[in-house]
């Protein structure tokens, strides 16, 4: 025989999906009346409302931190020393070289020495220069740091790009043999 069991497992509440899409339908609507302008005042003047404005919230910039990029002040410098016969001093043959140094922006100091030459006349021996880059006037001058030597004066006749004392450089340079052409090609 079969005991007939009254009990009966309870039902569990069930949440109506209407009233959830309801919930979320005027949570949306609500956003959607804070975002846009909204009537202070309903009083009527003139037959128009007066509205005033709710700006959004603006979210603050935030700069990030960059890292200043170093100014370059010390440059490796290469160039070319071109002697030749001045209007002074004819009998001068030509010649050239190759030199290298270092360019201080800061203090405007250039001092260059030569390496290897291009072509060498009979008895000439490299000399180096040492000397003060004036931007003003665009001239570099100086001192040829060689026996029997005096100084020098060059004006840039072409501005190279490689740094602030790159082109061509156009004068002359004293020294045992007296005034003599030179052009210098620095990169």
């Amino acid at each position: 025989m079969r005991a007939s069991t009254a009990y009966k497992k309870p039902r569990k509440a069930v949440v109506q999906l209407t009233s959830l899409l309801d919930l979320l339908f005027v949570m949306i609507f609500v956003s959607m009346i804070q975002q846009k302008q909204v009537v202070k005042n309903e009083e009527v003047k003139k037959g128009k409302l007066t509205k005033v404005k709710v700006e959004p919230k603006v979210k603050p910039i935030i700069k990030k931190e960059t890292t200043p990029k170093p100014v370059v002040t010390n440059f490796s410098i290469n160039a070319i020393f071109m002697f030749y016969a001045s209007s002074q001093n004819p009998g001068i043959p030509s010649g050239s070289y190759k030199m290298r140094g270092q360019y201080d922006d800061k203090s405007g100091r250039l001092s260059l020495g030569g390496f290897s030459w291009v072509n060498r006349p009979k008895d000439y021996d490299m000399v180096p220069l040492s000397g003060i880059y004036n931007p003003k006037s665009d001239t570099f001058s100086g001192k040829v740091e060689s026996p029997f030597c005096k100084t020098f004066t060059l004006r840039r006749d072409i501005k190279g790009t490689n740094s602030p004392v790159s082109g061509v450089w156009k004068g002359s340079y004293d020294c045992g043999q007296g005034a003599t052409g030179l052009t210098l090609t620095v990169d």
